[in-house]
């Protein structure tokens, strides 16, 4: 992606704060957000169908974007925080922070886990997923929508960490190398074909064991 995101949303700046201020605003059709950044702080207030036209485009929250103000002002930011009401199909409020170009930025996105555990699928391992996204450090023209994960390899008993984790061209995992991002665990009704033989195996031995029993005692 570009330095200069294609993702574009107009802003106008906002006077007024406090609840009733922003249940006006919504009514109205627009959603209350600040932006802030190293020497920033505004209030403003976007277009409801607007944002979520361009959430649509976007590959989710974690994407680059432009904010346009009235007065030509021209802001590359991240989403940091979006509160909803799920119940009400409702965006609350959007925290904006600010993207300085050239420079590095910090930020999470999310992982993609690719493929069937092994584990699953031929031993009824049942899988634990530890994380839903990774911090990276890398700068505005490196910043990837998503990191993918092929788990297909992962045996029962194994799991995944950050270490494992495909390398990305000027993209560095912010988060410790030895966190653990998934797992294949055992199920007490998931036993492998091995396990089941071995016990009705058992299960043969001991029966013909207890008919031989048996039979010395009928003898005798």
């Amino acid at each position: 992606m570009s330095e200069l995101s294609e993702l574009t949303l107009k802003f106008s700046l906002r006077e007024k704060s406090g609840r009733n201020a922003c249940r006006q605003m919504r009514a109205a059709g627009r959603i209350p957000a600040i932006l802030y950044g190293k020497e920033l702080n505004k209030s403003l207030s976007i277009d409801d169908k607007e944002m979520r036209m361009l959430l649509r485009r976007a590959s989710g929250t974690s994407s680059l974007m432009r904010l346009i103000g009235e007065q030509g002002e021209d802001e590359l930011v991240l989403i940091k925080e979006m509160q909803q009401d799920h119940i009400k199909d409702q965006i609350l409020h959007i925290d904006f922070v600010q993207v300085t170009r050239g420079e590095d930025l910090q930020t999470k996105v999310p992982l993609v886990l690719l493929g069937e555990a092994a584990g699953v699928k031929t031993s009824g391992g049942i899988l634990e997923v530890l994380a839903n996204d990774i911090e990276i450090r890398c700068r505005p023209s490196n910043l990837p929508s998503q990191i993918e994960l092929d788990i297909s390899a992962l045996g029962l008993g194994e799991n995944l960490q950050v270490k494992d984790l495909p390398a990305v061209e000027g993209v560095a995992f912010v988060t410790p190398e030895d966190s653990m991002i998934v797992s294949c665990v055992g199920s007490a009704s998931g036993r492998s074909e091995a396990e089941e033989e071995t016990e009705t195996e058992e299960e043969t031995a001991s029966e013909e064991s207890e008919d031989e029993t048996a039979s010395e005692e009928d003898s005798s």
